[in-house]
Formats: structure tokens, sequence, C-alpha cells
């Protein structure tokens, strides 16, 4: 499929999806007028990134753990990649508490009113 149909069927903008592909996370064909032309599995994979970078993770941890999300588990480095999801599960148990902590702080004020 094309750029343009990935954009549509992924809800990612075609500049998302080139930004991700210049970063090596998702890869293309070239046809031969030029356009890009990615596997109908790329829908699920430009997803699946464009969820760990709205949590904030670094291009180096999408990288890391992107087969894993994918099922392509035979391409990895186990104990790094156990590693990493440690680390960003970690992190996302902070953002949880810091949300929880806002939460409350904002039903107190309501409390308040």
């Amino acid at each position: 499929m094309r750029i343009s149909e990935l954009s549509a069927r992924s809800g990612v903008s075609p500049r998302l999806v080139r930004y991700y592909e210049e970063q090596g996370l998702v890869t293309s064909t070239r046809a031969p007028n030029g356009y890009r032309e990615f596997d109908d599995d790329a829908v699920e994979v430009v997803r699946t990134i464009r969820s760990m970078f709205q949590l904030g993770f670094s291009s180096e941890k999408v990288r890391a753990v992107l087969p894993c999300a994918t099922g392509r588990h035979d391409d990895v480095d186990a104990v790094t990649v156990r590693e990493t999801v440690a680390e960003m599960r970690s992190d996302i148990d902070r953002r949880i508490q810091e949300l929880v902590t806002t939460r409350e702080a904002l039903t107190l004020f309501l409390d308040r009113r």
C-alpha cells in the first residue's frame, strides 16, 4: 500500500510515517515510479509506534521493543528488551502516580467550592 493509504488506515500523518521510516522503525520498498510501498502489517506497526511515542518513549526505546510488540521476537536480544520494558513500565508507573496525585489535588479543589 502507498503512504497515503497507510496514513488513512493507521490515523498517522504521512509526515510522521516518513519520520518513522527515517528512524528505521518502519520499512518500505520503492515501486518503479518511486512511490513508497508498505506491507499490510505496517498499519499495526505504525499504530504501535505512535502509541509508544505518545507515552513519551524515545526512539531508542521504541526501536528496542518494537520487534516484540509486533510479534518478531526472534530479532531481539531478550535481555536488553526485558531491561528496556522494565524501564518503560517503571516510567508508566511513575506517570500514573503523578496523575493520581494531580487528580487528588483537583478533587480537593472542587470539594472546597
